[in-house]
């Protein structure tokens, strides 16, 4: 008996300093310490050998053939220098390198390619984020840490994200907010343990990663966040300004330009006014997507957000940060920060629905939770937020049957609601409401940016009443999340 016991008390020890061990790695959140030469936070800012360093860093996609990194086959020219040299004569001192696309094969080849990578970038003057195959299975696990102690005594690499917008590319349909946290706690155990000098971050796109993927629970150094179409931009950058819960950084954003549905002045505007805002905002790095243009996207936005057209001639965009026209002495406020479409970004009118979210155990309102509503055959969805009350008002154009609701650090529910009862003051025929299919891959957003100076992406004098007409009206009532 007397074995037993000891045994059973030798066991409970073991599995205690298991679990410290794994809560030490999934809740030590401190930040590497800062080295000279290389890139750290301090402050809730990225700073380089005593200063305060803000990214301009630019997407550029490249492979690995053998013992070489090239770039993407669509870019002219295959000298890295050349394209590095160009990315730095734009005003850019970074870039994000894509190599998350690679097979199997010699990974120690594959570490001195990346290494040489790093090296002619380091050159030309620019640091180097690379985004990196997510470790998922063993091999690349393994690979992982090799590269970071392979790379880990270069300065010039001041990033490694590991995972390119879990919202549209996870493996696992319907992951756990703790799992996510254990997977990203582990990698961010990799980095301090082999790469202790730079930073860790993952690709977060719209706020709807809080479903999963919450950037406000994920043990990151940052919050590297990406955002398109000029409807969506400043909204979701306002709620990851606001609610993200660490310092962040706009990692992708673009707008396409062919030069003729769309002029290459528009695309000028628009990264001077998002990168404008995104300043005002907090965030403490800019990033474009991408270098040059691709013939082959699989859409307009695929085909024509580069700096560079598809024959390696430079669009005006890439003047923006040389042009130096940027002037940050005005000061706005929260009020004057928050587009106008916030809380409903693609101007539904047909149907308003409201609630409330509070939190289960205070009954306290729950501010910035995400509010995703689908009609009823899932074609169409649509986003909300609550406000500091914890109210939410959801606009849209079809009925919303199918909800999910979060908030960062908070639980998420998941429910169909076919029994919601709405009012009908005007009368309208409620079998044929007009737009029911309309989804911002379909909007025309040319109409929203000034005709003469495109100060994307509303200009001052928008009847910002547009945003907020609605025919029918609905109440979902409250909904409770919990803290995790």
């Amino acid at each position: 008996m007397k074995h037993i016991l000891l045994l059973s008390v030798v066991c409970a020890l073991l599995l205690s300093c298991k679990h410290s061990g794994d809560a030490d790695i999934m809740y030590n959140d401190s930040l590497p310490p800062v080295t000279e030469g290389y890139v750290g936070l301090q402050d809730g800012h990225f700073v380089l050998d005593g200063e305060y360093w803000f990214p301009l860093m630019l997407n550029y996609k490249a492979f690995i053939d053998g013992d070489r990194v090239i770039p993407a086959p669509y870019y002219t020219g295959t000298d890295l220098r050349e394209h590095f040299d160009t990315i730095a004569s734009w005003g850019f001192n970074a870039v994000r390198v894509c190599l998350d696309v690679m097979g199997e094969g010699d990974s120690a080849a594959k570490f001195e390619a990346t290494r040489r990578m790093v090296q002619t970038a380091d050159s030309a003057g620019l640091k180097v984020m690379l985004l990196i195959k997510t470790p998922f299975d063993p091999y690349w696990q393994s690979y992982t840490k090799g590269l970071l102690h392979h790379l880990a005594d270069l300065p010039a690499l001041w990033a490694y994200d590991f995972f390119n917008e879990p919202l549209y590319f996870d493996p696992e349909p319907e992951r756990d907010k703790m799992d996510a946290v254990r997977l990203a706690s582990e990698w961010r155990h990799w980095v301090r343990t082999y790469a202790p000098h730079q930073l860790f971050t993952i690709a977060t796109a719209e706020p709807i990663e809080v479903f999963e993927w919450d950037p406000s629970m994920l043990p990151t150094d940052f919050v590297e966040m990406h955002t398109y179409h000029p409807l969506r931009v400043y909204s979701e950058m306002w709620w990851y300004s606001r609610y993200c819960g660490k310092p962040w950084m706009v990692g992708e954003t673009g707008l396409p330009a062919d030069n003729d549905s769309v002029p290459w002045d528009w695309q000028w505007w628009f990264l001077y006014r998002t990168f404008e805002r995104a300043k005002y905002l907090g965030a403490i790095g800019y990033g474009w997507w991408e270098f040059q243009d691709c013939p082959s996207g699989v859409n307009f936005e695929a085909k024509y957000t580069g700096l560079r057209d598809s024959t390696g001639k430079s669009k005006s965009a890439a003047r923006v940060f040389t042009d130096g026209l940027f002037c940050f002495s005005c000061y706005y406020t929260d009020e004057e920060l928050r587009p106008v479409n916030y809380y409903n970004m693609l101007a539904y009118s047909n149907i308003r629905l409201t609630g409330r979210i509070v939190d289960k155990s205070t009954g306290k309102p729950v501010e910035g939770a995400v509010v995703r509503g689908w009609n009823d055959d899932w074609s169409v969805g649509m986003n909300t937020y609550t406000d500091s009350n914890g109210r939410f008002t959801l606009y849209s154009n079809d009925y919303n049957v199918h909800f999910e609701i979060s908030a960062p650090g908070m639980s998420r529910e998941k429910f169909d609601r076919r029994n919601i009862r709405y009012s009908n003051p005007q009368g309208i025929d409620t079998k044929n409401l007009p737009d029911r299919q309309r989804e911002y891959q379909q909007i025309d957003y040319r109409p929203y940016l000034n005709n003469s100076i495109p100060e994307f992406p509303f200009n001052t004098d928008y009847d910002s009443t547009h945003f907020f007409r609605h025919s029918l009206e609905g109440d979902m009532g409250t909904v409770k999340l919990h803290k995790l």
